[in-house]
């Protein structure tokens, strides 16, 4: 298995793109992949080896965060799992991959010592009792949904203020269903339905944009400490193992070829990785540029993503140039012509074409520097193994970013280019 599975429809997709971190969603993938592994045999006496591959796959099923959601079962396979490459790990002798092949050896030819000790590991399950809370949520919004098919409005309302009134959950989840609750509000008050709608909007700009009311929040550097910023982000994480496996996902969906969609919350996460402030103005208010950073003295980095275009594309199209040019246009208007800032274009050419031109500074950021950038983020992450994470000092952090060529003045120099202007 080489990635998280993907829904179907359309409505599913919608919900995980606006709640990625939704017990909810959680659930449904467990599910799947659950389902995935299941086919690996059809009967009792069937047996295969499974390997996960893929990195947002792997940190899915390791994550503390989200492993519970698999069966007691599941989460008892992948432990002998993680167990099995720690153990080729460790054997230095053979290349750790050899290592594997030989225990999947011994699995397939029914091996007694595998055999028992496998079945010695699964004994030791202890099954999950507990009522899960989940199932509780999906009932009510089940029942909720069902009352508004009926044309019962007022139920519906007043069973999901219920549930969002319960609710133990962060903004982004409570946003979603504070749309859910305009949805519902809609057929009796379009005006209060729009009300409702823009206090989700302000709790999760992945939602529906009201037409009026929602204005652009200006990020600014005032009361901001980077090395804070970092540690807020490293906290998040309950050891040094899901930092990485959580850093190389992003990592991996900071690639050319990735669904811009992906390769933009990507970008917006290693900005908050390496403590600045970070935004996505084009997704969240339908205006700007894809991603907007700001570091220390309001050190401005915006960019403009590209990640969808062809590897083999000569030139910068007079569309595409129109396009930065509006964003840097933007950002003028937003924060002043005096404001420092590096505009980037993220682009696998760095050819503009004759007929199109650049009205501010630009820069490019192609493949070859991208790469450059995300093995200074891995080797920055990697000096951190050593440490505690909550008692990393500021002069080692400090060290560490500027070792690794992460501090804001950096991006211009190290990771970009300047744009060649064709002529005929």
């Amino acid at each position: 298995m080489d990635s998280l599975p993907y829904f179907d429809s359309l409505a599913d997709r919608y919900e995980e793109q606006a709640c990625p971190n939704s017990e909810l969603i959680n659930k449904r993938i467990a599910q799947k992949i659950e389902q995935g592994i299941g086919r690996g045999v059809r009967g009792e006496k069937d047996y295969c080896a499974i390997l996960i591959i893929g990195s947002e796959l792997v940190r899915f099923m390791r994550s503390i965060a989200t492993n519970k959601f698999f069966s007691p079962q599941t989460r008892k396979q992948i432990d002998i799992g993680i167990e099995i490459a720690d153990m080729a790990k460790e054997d230095k002798t053979e290349s750790p991959i050899k290592v594997v092949l030989s225990l999947i050896k011994q699995m397939l030819v029914r091996d007694e010592g595998w055999k028992e000790y496998y079945a010695s590991e699964m004994d030791t399950i202890v099954e999950d009792n507990a009522e899960s809370q989940v199932y509780d949520r999906l009932l009510k919004e089940r029942q909720t949904e069902q009352f508004f098919c009926e044309g019962e409005y007022e139920k519906a309302i007043s069973s999901m203020q219920r549930l969002i009134d319960g609710l133990n959950v962060d903004d982004t989840e409570k946003g979603w269903y504070l749309q859910q609750l305009a949805r519902y509000t809609y057929p009796t008050s379009i005006a209060e339905s729009i009300k409702i709608q823009k206090s989700s909007f302000k709790k999760n700009t992945q939602l529906l944009k009201p037409s009026t009311g929602i204005d652009y929040t200006k990020i600014s550097y005032i009361h901001q400490d980077r090395l804070n910023n970092i540690r807020t982000y490293m906290r998040k994480f309950s050891d040094y193992s899901e930092l990485f496996l959580s850093v190389n996902a992003t990592l991996d969906n900071l690639s050319f070829g990735i669904e811009a969609t992906k390769f933009e919350a990507a970008l917006k996460d290693v900005g908050a990785l390496l403590g600045y402030v970070s935004q996505r103005p084009d997704k969240e208010i339908r205006k700007g540029p894809d991603n907007l950073w700001c570091g220390s003295n309001d050190h401005y980095l915006l960019f403009e993503c590209k990640s969808e275009v062809s590897g083999t594309r000569q030139e910068i199209t007079k569309h595409e140039a129109g396009q930065m040019n509006n964003h840097c246009a933007w950002f003028e208007d937003q924060y002043g012509p005096n404001a420092n800032v590096d505009r980037f274009m993220i682009i696998s050419t760095k050819t503009l074409s004759y007929e199109g031109d650049f009205t501010h500074k630009v820069k490019i950021i192609r493949p070859n520097k991208l790469k450059i950038l995300k093995d200074q983020i891995k080797g920055f992450i990697k000096e951190l193994k050593p440490f505690s994470l909550d008692e990393i000092s500021d002069d080692t952090l400090h060290e560490f970013l500027t070792l690794h060529h992460l501090n804001v003045e950096d991006f211009s120099e190290q990771y970009s280019e300047e744009y060649y202007h064709k002529t005929r």
